[in-house]
């Protein structure tokens, strides 16, 4: 009984020879017709050639929002509705890729074209790998450096409004210390005129050791008493009023600095990206590969024979006998 199924496999094996043997001829003609025809559909008239355009990026300058890394944002900028509009606009795509830009769904067909001719993601160095494919070579490598000039106008565009917003919101903090600075400086110039406080650690020194020369001599005077008042009622005003104001000048400070800051980066002029491959004029087609396509299809137009042949010798006559019967 083991022996039973290697035989079986063999008889069939040789039948299914024996069959592709008697149809050699008309396999032959199938393989070479087939052949033929994915010759002549791979032909520039029927089917366009496409250029392939590629550059391969690195991520700089940019500042993450979340926890995205640098070369994820680079991705979604340079897949952005911003940046494809602005290639749209410039390249004029509907005109190049004759699309109605009026009628039925003009942007949906635009992304949905954009799609199938932009590829963009990163590669296992966490480089930005950019192809961009089209009918002329030339708009192929137009395309490819236009989506990076524009990825780096629309990070510029981001970075500049949210230093903006960082200004704005520092600029707002720095004029409310500013008016709590004004507050403490108007307290302690009444203090300094009124009471005659002007340093008050030194001029308590002084006034200890003159006070206690003068009530070792005879005793103090109305003025020494006076001062005395006033350091007693305002001395301790006056400290907290200075320590006060020497910190609220230090927030001020951070702010006026943060402030400088946001503005100096809303008016920098950057590239966000180092470019490893710049973008070229493709000198050669990328596809319709044409030998693949031609073996891909005679093979296919093989199988099918095949499978109509060994129906058409083994099993056709059984199936019409048995619905004969």
């Amino acid at each position: 009984m083991n022996n039973a199924a290697p035989e079986t496999d063999q008889l069939n094996t040789i039948k299914l020879l024996r069959i592709l043997k008697k149809w050699k001829k008309q396999l032959l003609q199938i393989f070479v017709a087939s052949a033929i025809a994915g010759f002549i559909i791979t032909l520039p008239f029927i089917m366009k050639p496409m250029y392939k355009s590629s550059a391969v990026l690195y991520p700089a300058n940019l500042s993450p929002y979340s926890k995205e890394t640098p070369t994820e944002q680079m991705v979604q900028l340079l897949s952005s509705e911003d940046v494809r509009d602005s290639l749209v606009k410039t390249y004029h795509l509907y005109k190049h890729y004759g699309i109605d830009s009026v009628n039925g769904y003009p942007w949906y067909e635009m992304m949905k074209r954009m799609d199938d001719n932009i590829s963009v993601g990163k590669n296992q160095y966490e480089a930005i790998e950019v192809a961009v494919f089209d009918e002329d070579p030339k708009m192929a490598q137009q395309l490819c450096a236009g989506l990076i000039h524009f990825m780096d106008q629309k990070a510029k565009s981001l970075i500049h409004i949210r230093a903006l917003e960082a200004a704005r919101v520092n600029k707002e903090m720095m004029d409310h210390e500013k008016l709590i600075l004004d507050s403490l400086d108007a307290q302690m110039t009444t203090i300094r005129k009124e009471y005659g406080i002007t340093d008050f650690e030194q001029q308590v020194g002084s006034f200890a050791r003159e006070y206690y020369r003068v009530m070792a001599s005879g005793g103090a005077n109305a003025k020494m008493a006076t001062m005395q008042k006033n350091f007693e009622e305002k001395g301790a005003e006056y400290m907290f009023l200075k320590e006060t104001l020497w910190r609220v000048r230090g927030t001020y400070n951070d702010y006026r600095k943060n402030y400088e800051a946001a503005i100096n980066d809303s008016q920098k002029d950057l590239d966000f990206h180092n470019t490893v491959s710049p973008p070229l004029v493709p000198e050669k087609k990328d596809s319709p590969k044409r030998a693949l396509i031609m073996i891909m299809f005679s093979l296919a137009a093989m199988l099918v024979a095949v499978i109509v042949i060994v129906y058409q010798e083994q099993y056709r006559d059984r199936l019409l006998q048995q619905l004969e019967a």
